[in-house]
């Protein structure tokens, strides 16, 4: 947040997608360690309220001050990233325990979420030339925001790489994607994919 206040949008949006690798890794790390608690899950819901929901939104806040949009309308955009972020980690914590077997999240997660504004902003700036048009993040922290709130099930990791050629295949598609474009573009874009595949499935789901 302080990075995004004081200009380098850069590193703050690199911290925010360290914080999002970060969050893959700690419940799992509490689970192996015998140190889940009442008190952690409540903890991590903070911490991703700052790190995944209000960081990201006063990065964007940020970089469209920074490509001249400056208008009052803008606000409203952007504070609603935090709010849809509190309330579906609120929701998250009423939740019944996950059957056995059922993987999938009830609505994007806060954390796929705020990575996906960071990606967005990092591409526009890492990619030489003429940057993307500002209303497209308003119609992006619209998106994201709208799917966190909602009820869509959105496949966890562990289903998507849960074969072995599966994994091969996706990590191969990852590197070309690297060497056609840049990092930080090349990750948006497979996020992209992923939100994708989840609305495409929860529609075939729907209609079938």
């Amino acid at each position: 947040i302080l990075f995004s206040a004081s200009g380098h949008l850069t590193p703050a949006g690199i911290l925010v997608l360290a914080s999002y690798i970060l969050d893959l890794f700690d419940g799992y790390t509490a689970r192996r360690l015998h140190a889940s608690s009442e008190f952690g899950l409540q903890l991590d819901s903070l911490v991703d309220m700052v790190s995944l929901g209000t960081a990201p939104a006063v990065l964007l806040f940020m970089h469209l001050q920074s490509e001249g949009l400056t208008a009052w309308w803008t606000w409203p955009f952007v504070v609603m990233i935090p709010l849809a972020g509190a309330f579906r980690l609120a929701r998250f914590n009423l939740l019944p325990p996950k059957k056995t077997g059922n993987t999938d999240s009830v609505g994007l997660t806060i954390s796929t979420g705020g990575a996906t504004l960071a990606l967005a902003v990092l591409s526009d700036l890492t990619v030489p030339g003429e940057h993307l048009p500002e209303w497209t993040f308003i119609v992006l922290a619209f998106v994201v925001s709208i799917l966190m709130v909602s009820t869509i099930p959105f496949p966890s990791f562990f289903w998507i790489f849960s074969r072995k050629k599966t994994n091969i295949a996706l990590v191969s598609l990852f590197g070309v994607s690297i060497l056609v474009t840049t990092f930080f573009p090349a990750w948006f874009i497979w996020t992209n994919a992923y939100l994708g595949l989840a609305l495409a499935r929860a529609g075939y789901n729907k209609v079938r």
